[in-house]
């Protein structure tokens, strides 16, 4: 009976050790599997005295242990701590056989059957159990046990002791048969709870103590801070803005689509690419004649480029003269060695005009337009203008090829001889009216008709003043060179006749290049004044060239 009751006393207080353990998640004592010794589960840290346990419920445990668990439960009734306090176990023992141990026994006969075999659970797993289940230890005046309610399935048991200050403590004594064994916790209050705990207290008061609210919120505190530094530091970066220098495009300059633009705008006025200029409006490159600013300007034709210190025909086949700064030009103008005057209205040059400059002095210009510098033959007469000055000559003796000659009061050319200059005039006075005639005035008839040949009419004019030049009816070119005086051509005066297209053709000499016929290659088609530098038929491919070419050399002076 002693012995079973000591064995009974020895799986009550593994039991009741193990239940402590596993409520307090410290160390587990619990009994091996001989019985002879006491074995020591080191788990979690032992809570200080001060916190408030609670065990939650694992949903991980194993189903062994839950069971053992519960049945403990179930089976043990609720016991105050002072009872099975650490001197209790102790003093039972080494003295099993005394009376409050017997006393102890048979007031638990019924209890100590199931509590063994519990105690038996919770010693084999033990350690699975004090592992998953995490405790609190808090310092409470009034000690009690309870059960977790219903409504709290995730707490288990809270235990608030009042004498737990040998399991709390550094190490706690186990004695059995006079044997003493010291349990030490592994990590005592360095590891705390995330288990949320709900004191039992009375119904009308509810507090819920978290176990690690102080270092949560110590935590939470330093991540604020934290984050509090971070803005501030987002907040300074932030308030510095970093201004950019926007660098504005160009406007554009160029041809786009035909039309060219200047910064942007289409172009308008003059511009310049250092060599040329040009003229555009709305864009647009000008040509031709262009009136800007009051005056002309010419643009070339091909590639609109301002031309300068030229005489150029126009978009519409006139002819202008534009100065150095490309503006058109008017009155007498020094261009190509001579000078030219042109119309201050119509800008257009003057040709075959006697007129008075600007300053009130009269020049003479040519077909051309040319200032005239030497003889002229103008209006039946020839006159003659002195070179350098320009100037027509009157009442004045001059020379040509070592010959005198006069101009009287009007700048009129003579030579002093009358039966000369009455021979010529009588010729000039048909010059336009009188069309060429193959084979005419070999007649009365045909010279009443003023129809003529070149030799008839050479005949025709020297027998209207008294001079021989061949008869009426057979008056030819053949005929006529042997008539007269030979002289050479370089002695060639005013009155001298000479022969040209292998004496084909006979004219009068007038003096200064310019010749009296009968021709229809003469300016007229018939009677006419031409000059030797003019060409003899520009129809005609073998005659396309200077009278001058065709020139004989054979002169004859009749008088």
């Amino acid at each position: 009976m002693r012995k079973k009751m000591y064995k009974a006393g020895k799986v009550w207080v593994a039991a009741t050790l193990a239940i402590v353990g596993v409520m307090t998640g410290g160390a587990v004592v619990s009994a091996d599997d001989n019985g002879d010794e006491l074995g020591v589960v080191a788990d979690e840290p032992v809570p200080q005295p001060d916190q408030v346990v609670v065990l939650q419920k694992d949903e991980t445990t194993n189903a062994s242990s839950a069971s053992a668990s519960a049945s403990a439960s179930a089976d043990i009734p609720a016991i105050s701590l002072s009872s099975v306090d650490t001197t209790s176990v102790a003093s039972a023992g080494s003295d099993a056989s005394s009376g409050s141990f017997s006393q102890l026994a048979d007031s638990s006969t019924e209890s100590l059957g199931s509590m063994a075999s519990a105690g038996q659970a919770l010693s084999s797993e033990s350690t699975s159990v004090g592992t998953n289940n995490a405790g609190s230890v808090s310092s409470a005046t009034t000690p009690e046990v309870s059960s977790a309610t219903s409504q709290q399935s995730s707490a288990a048991t809270e235990i608030v002791p009042s004498s737990v200050s040998s399991v709390t403590s550094a190490s706690t004594t186990v004695s059995r048969r006079g044997l003493t064994r010291e349990v030490t916790p592994s990590a005592q209050a360095t590891h705390q709870s995330a288990a949320v705990v709900k004191k039992q207290v009375p119904k009308s008061t509810a507090q819920v103590v978290s176990a690690k609210a102080a270092p949560q919120a110590t935590k939470h505190a330093t991540v604020s801070t934290a984050k509090v530094t971070v803005a501030k530091r987002a907040a300074s970066t932030t308030a510095k803005p970093v201004t950019k220098k926007v660098v504005k495009p160009k406007p554009f300059t160029g041809y786009k689509k035909g039309v060219f633009y200047q910064n942007g705008k289409r172009a308008t006025g003059y511009l310049s690419d250092g060599k040329h200029r040009y003229l555009f409006r709305n864009g647009v490159k000008q040509k031709g004649v262009q009136k800007f600013q009051g005056t002309y300007y010419m643009f070339n034709l091909r590639d609109g480029r301002m031309m300068r210190n030229t005489y150029t025909a126009s978009q519409w086949g006139l002819w202008y003269l534009f100065g150095a700064d490309g503006r058109i030009l008017t009155d007498v103008q020094p261009w190509a060695g001579g000078y030219y005057t042109f119309d201050a209205r119509t800008y257009l040059k003057h040709t075959n005009v006697y007129e008075p400059a600007r300053w009130g002095t009269w020049y003479m210009y040519d077909e051309t337009g040319r200032c005239v510098s030497g003889y002229k033959y103008w209006q039946n007469g020839l006159y003659y203008f002195h070179p350098g000055t320009y100037l027509k000559a009157t009442n004045e003796a001059f020379w040509e090829n070592g010959n005198e000659y006069w101009a009287d009061g009007g700048g009129v050319v003579r030579t002093g001889n009358w039966q000369i200059e009455h021979a010529i005039d009588t010729g000039t006075s048909l010059v336009g009216h009188s069309p060429y005639v193959w084979g005419g005035g070999r007649n009365s008839w045909s010279i009443a008709a003023r129809q003529f040949d070149c030799s008839s009419f050479v005949r025709w004019c020297f027998a209207n003043s008294g001079v021989f030049a061949g008869n009426v009816g057979d008056a030819v070119t053949y005929s006529q060179t042997s008539l007269g005086q030979g002289v050479p051509w370089s002695n060639i005066r005013r009155g001298d006749i000479f022969f040209m297209d292998h004496i084909g053709h006979v004219g009068i000499y007038l003096g200064g290049q310019y010749f009296l016929h009968d021709s229809p290659s003469s300016p007229t088609g018939g009677v006419g004044v031409s000059r030797l530098s003019d060409v003899v038929d520009r129809d005609d491919r073998a005659y396309a060239v200077p009278w001058y070419d065709i020139v004989d050399g054979v002169v004859r002076r009749l008088v």
